[in-house]
């Protein structure tokens, strides 16, 4: 075995750079953090650094195989084991990670000239294809996912025509078999019960033959023994097939919703986003319970049709019509229950979305004083949606109760009709006791299903909302016809842009022109609601132009990778957000890479050191949103400040700040800041301050109802002074 040092670079470098944004893990002592490093550098060289770091493990806690595993599979790799002998291993497959019996994980990069190039405990060393390469293992063999193939995809979906959950539904087409073949048998089985009292009543009552009673009572226990098996068979497998997919299908819902072009998600409202991703659970909910099995059992009735029909010939008409009966009652209530279900939807979504309101608004109610009207329009709201649950529950009694006088209805015609047919002679006692059993298996799928009606329309809806969810493009999906500009260089253009936020709305601003150059500084100004935050977050791909467009160095924006965008452009929101977590984690968003010391300049200069030093924990002190961890706006908006510093991107975009902030130290050093960077960062800053006014290259004046105003500073400011001295 010889090292070849060049080659270890690479691997090192990498360990470097993530133990420099915050993973004190990416030690070369810990083999599997090496590995992955080594793997994913002969993958795919070109990985950027954000990416490994949105892929792995949120704790810095050492790898493990799962946890290596895991994060390819983030990044977008599948993983298929192979037992296998380290020589047997196809050149084609490779690179791969193979796992010996030492279990030590090495990374097998290639083969060539009869030699086999692996990373191992930190070293490039060559083993030969000889004895060396005899030792039997596991490998892992790492191929690009491809979406498209994949039996959910919008691409498969189009060629087989089926929708999104019953695409996947048919991942667990084998687990479906094995439950309905339990199923099956379970329906053969139950057969005895009823052929076993039969017997009783003719063989041994009837005869007076008890000596034959023990032998039919083994055998009703065998049978008993059997049915417990496979009913616990069935119902693990139920339970196993409810939990993956409330897995799946919960993952997705919520992946696909952060995923969706933010003008789609802002529209709704935070009760209507919980409410998408509590979707499923009534779909969860019915594969687990009775109304799925009852499901199940609907096509095996001819089993314990076709038994009546053998024990009590033309009697297996009375279920038949019962069954009938049963149809007739569930296309009726159905019907009914269509309508009731959707205005009680309507109605609960108005009131949770009314209630979520109150409590964002709760300060601005108790000042205005309206607790007692809000009071009122909370009871009014609740009566409507109690009254439509009530509609919608009598029609479930309604169907119940019918379902129920069917059923009674069957048990005394199998009676009735039994006891003419045993005065015939065309039946025997046990027999009938035996139909009437019978009758009942018959007839207990269609009673569920017709008592489960409002349960049932709730389950469509879910499933079709799902379907509508996963149909509507993410901006993932829309990515991958997209371009991404490797590095933007800053020149922001408007082309007789405008926008509006819906088809029967005013436009927020129309035929906005200007150029800014790489470098520039533009001031955008205007009353409240002229558009200002709109404007920048149509630059940032947040929004999209329904007219003109919006173009990044030469391209229209719509055209780009919107995500890949966002990184190449820093951005300080009029509203700081802050994810719970430290404030070092939180600085480090927008550069990963950001050192202690860039961190600490980063606070100086806006003003907010001195607080963060003298919290208990410094910069690891937890923050958030709300509860005890949420931050005074003063403190959020200058670490907001402060993370803008940190994330040096070709464009920085600075919404309206507090006039206090502005006014402070904090705000000197922003001026001073802008000041120094004309000329290397496009900065586009919302302000209607002089003194940054003064700063701008470029001025945009939106005016709500007119044609903007844009060009040289001194030009546009001339303009505004001749109108208002007119």
């Amino acid at each position: 075995m010889t090292d070849t040092a060049a080659e270890i670079n690479p691997v090192s470098q990498m360990m470097g750079i993530l133990q420099r944004s915050g993973r004190e893990n990416f030690v070369e002592k810990n083999q599997w953090e090496s590995s992955l490093c080594a793997l994913l550098l002969a993958l795919e060289p070109r990985c950027r650094t954000y990416r490994l770091l949105e892929a792995l493990p949120y704790d810095s806690r050492k790898m493990t195989q799962q946890s290596m595993l895991n994060t390819f599979a983030h990044l977008g790799y599948f993983a298929r084991p192979v037992t296998t002998q380290l020589r047997d291993i196809d050149p084609r497959l490779l690179p791969c990670l193979f796992i010996g019996e030492s279990g030590r994980p090495a990374i097998i990069l290639e083969q060539k000239a009869g030699h086999f190039k692996v990373y191992v405990d930190g070293h490039v060393k060559k083993i030969s294809k000889g004895d060396r390469a005899a030792e039997i293992g596991e490998a892992w063999i790492f191929a690009r996912y491809d979406e498209n193939r994949a039996v959910t995809s919008k691409f498969m979906r189009a060629g087989s025509g089926k929708s999104w959950f019953s695409a996947l539904l048919g991942r667990f087409r084998t687990t479906f078999g094995q439950i309905l073949l339990a199923c099956l048998m379970l329906n053969v089985i139950a057969l005895s019960t009823p052929l076993f009292i039969m017997l009783i009543y003719d063989r041994v009552i009837a005869a007076g033959a008890p000596e034959i009673l023990p032998m039919l009572a083994v055998g009703a226990c065998i049978a008993i023994g059997f049915e417990w098996v496979l009913r616990r068979a069935r119902s693990q497998g139920l339970s196993w097939l409810a939990a993956r997919m409330d897995n799946i299908v919960g993952n997705k819902i919520f992946s696909h919703l952060i995923g969706l072009p933010p003008s789609l998600i802002e529209r709704a409202s935070v009760a209507a986003q919980i409410a998408r991703i509590k979707t499923f659970e009534s779909v969860r909910d019915f594969f687990s319970g009775s109304v799925f099995l009852s499901m199940l059992e609907l096509p095996f009735v001819a089993i314990a049709a076709l038994a009546i029909y053998a024990v009590a010939g033309p009697l297996v008409l009375v279920p038949l019509a019962m069954v009938a009966c049963y149809g007739l009652l569930f296309w009726t209530i159905h019907k009914k229950v269509r309508i009731a279900i959707r205005l009680a939807a309507k109605a609960s979504s108005a009131r949770q979305q009314f209630a979520i309101e109150t409590f964002e608004k709760i300060q601005g109610v108790r000042g205005n004083g309206l607790s007692k009207t809000w009071r009122s329009k909370f009871r009014e709201l609740s009566g409507r949606e109690m009254l439509a649950h009530f509609r919608l529950n009598w029609l479930g009694m309604m169907a119940e109760t019918a379902a129920h006088a069917i059923t009674l209805i069957a048990a005394v015609a199998t009676v009735g009709f039994g006891v003419h047919m045993i005065w015939a002679g065309m039946m025997s006692t046990g027999a009938l006791v035996a139909t009437m059993i019978l009758v009942w298996r018959v007839l207990m799928p269609f009673y569920s299903l017709c008592t489960m009606i409002p349960r049932l329309e709730q389950l469509r809806n879910s499933i079709m909302q799902v379907n509508m969810l996963m149909d509507i493009d993410t901006e993932a999906m829309e990515a991958v016809t997209a371009a991404r500009l490797p590095k933007i260089r800053g020149q922001v253009s408007f082309k007789n842009a405008g926008i509006n936020y819906g088809e029967d709305t005013d436009p927020v601003f129309s035929n906005l022109n200007f150029d800014a150059r790489p470098g520039d500084f533009v001031i955008v100004t205007g009353e409240n609601g002229s558009g200002k935050t709109t404007l920048l977050k149509l630059i940032k791909g947040l929004y999209k132009t329904t007219s003109g467009a919006v173009q990044i160095d030469g391209f229209d924006i719509r055209q780009l990778d919107a995500p890949d965008l966002r990184r190449q452009i820093a951005y300080i929101p009029q509203q700081a957000d802050f994810f719970q977590g430290t404030i070092f984690e939180n600085l480090r968003l927008g550069n990963p890479m950001a050192s202690q010391e860039d961190i600490e300049r980063a606070l100086q200069m806006a003003d907010v050191w001195n607080e963060v030093a003298a919290m208990p924990a410094g910069l690891g002190t937890i923050i958030g949103r709300y509860g005890a961890d949420a931050l005074p706006s003063s403190l959020a908006t200058r670490l907001s400040l402060a993370r803008a510093y940190l994330h040096t991107a070709p464009i920085l975009l600075i919404d309206e700040l507090p006039n206090a902030l502005l006014s402070s130290r904090a705000g000197k050093n922003l001026k001073d800041y802008l000041a120094r960077t004309k000329g290397k960062r496009t900065c586009i800053m919302v302000s209607y301050r002089e003194d940054f006014i003064n700063l701008a290259d470029t001025l945009v004046v939106l005016r709500r109802g007119e044609t903007p105003m844009a060009g040289a500073r001194e030009t546009i400011t001339e303009t505004i002074n001749k109108q208002e001295a007119a």
